[in-house]
């Protein structure tokens, strides 16, 4: 095998593990052969995609939001308090709760424009939503609300499930976004060589500032979504989306050191991550965690190796 072929496998290597894993279940395991299936698929899975989706920007820069999980949750109990509590009317709990998640996610980013390392910051902040979400659910978190609350998150759009054309609307804003406007271009160039980029006179810190943002309010977006579709709103609930999310970010190609990636990989890794927990149903979460864990190691590993090749032969070629 040539060098030139080896590095090629290296640096795709996310994207042809991503594609021998979702053909495998698609031949395989019985139901993926029908749409229908596909379709319930992006009612259950529509949180850790649209997330996917918040956070490709953010690890294209070189940071990360672990934070992510714990806003969707704390912005899901803020919405039900309101409702069941305040009794607010539905449109004001909504707004409210998308507000919530854009204040926690320019929260996110104060801290990180003001110099702290984002997977510091972040970790921080995920605990401390997540102990929001618990102090204001208390004894008792809220439940059975309103009913028409499920009944808008099933209706169809153009006879398509809701939650998947909200999915799909997302990717092309987001795909617009990271490809086709200057600030796409420079998510790259942060996490090429931010230092580079600052001398280059590119507005880091607003960047960053709005990128963090966007993230709290499709996280916001995504809380909203648990309470239209479960009528619920529980603190302990959701506890893996943080995992699930970067694993489909990762394991689409997007490397998790920033400066490299497609949106369109991003996609594929949702649409891989969403099938294989769907096959591996009948395992416990656990058991799925773990899965999801020696994926992005290994993704980790080839994205390290292929880094380490690139210096080298750029080293012996200068």
């Amino acid at each position: 095998m040539s060098r030139s072929l080896a590095r090629l496998l290296l640096e795709h290597l996310p994207w042809l593990l991503a594609v021998a894993i979702l053909t495998v279940i698609v031949l395989y395991v019985p139901g993926f052969q029908h749409l229908d299936y596909w379709l319930n698929l992006s009612e259950q899975y529509f949180a850790p995609a649209v997330l996917a989706l918040a956070l490709t920007p953010i690890v294209l820069t070189g940071g990360i939001d672990l934070s992510i999980g714990s806003v969707t949750v704390f912005v899901s109990v803020v919405i039900g308090v309101l409702l069941r509590d305040a009794q607010w009317s539905i449109p004001a709990a909504m707004s409210a709760g998308l507000l919530a998640g854009l204040l926690a996610g320019l929260f996110n980013g104060g801290l990180v424009t003001a110099g702290v390392v984002p997977l510091v910051a972040t970790l921080a902040t995920r605990e401390l939503f997540r102990g929001l979400a618990f102090s204001l659910s208390g004894d008792a978190p809220p439940t059975r609300l309103p009913a028409e609350l499920v009944e808008f998150w099933d209706t169809p759009v153009l006879g398509m499930p809701l939650p998947l054309v909200v999915i799909g609307v997302l990717f092309v804003v987001t795909y617009v976004f990271a490809h086709h406007t200057w600030v796409g271009r420079a998510l790259y160039a942060l996490g090429d060589n931010e230092v580079a980029a600052r001398f280059a006179g590119l507005p880091v810190r607003r960047i960053k500032l709005a990128i963090y943002a966007a993230s709290g309010a499709l996280a916001g977006l995504c809380g909203m979504a648990v309470v239209l579709r479960y009528g619920s709103a529980k603190a302990d609930a959701e506890k893996s989306l943080e995992l699930t999310a970067i694993a489909c970010v990762v394991l689409g190609g997007i490397r998790i050191t920033g400066g490299a990636g497609h949106v369109a990989g991003t996609l594929l890794g949702i649409l891989t991550v969403a099938a294989l927990l769907a096959g591996l149903n009948a395992v416990p979460p656990n058991g799925r965690d773990m899965v999801l864990g020696v994926l992005l190691i290994g993704v980790a590993v080839s994205n390290e190796a292929s880094s380490r090749w690139a210096a080298r032969h750029a080293l012996a070629s200068s």
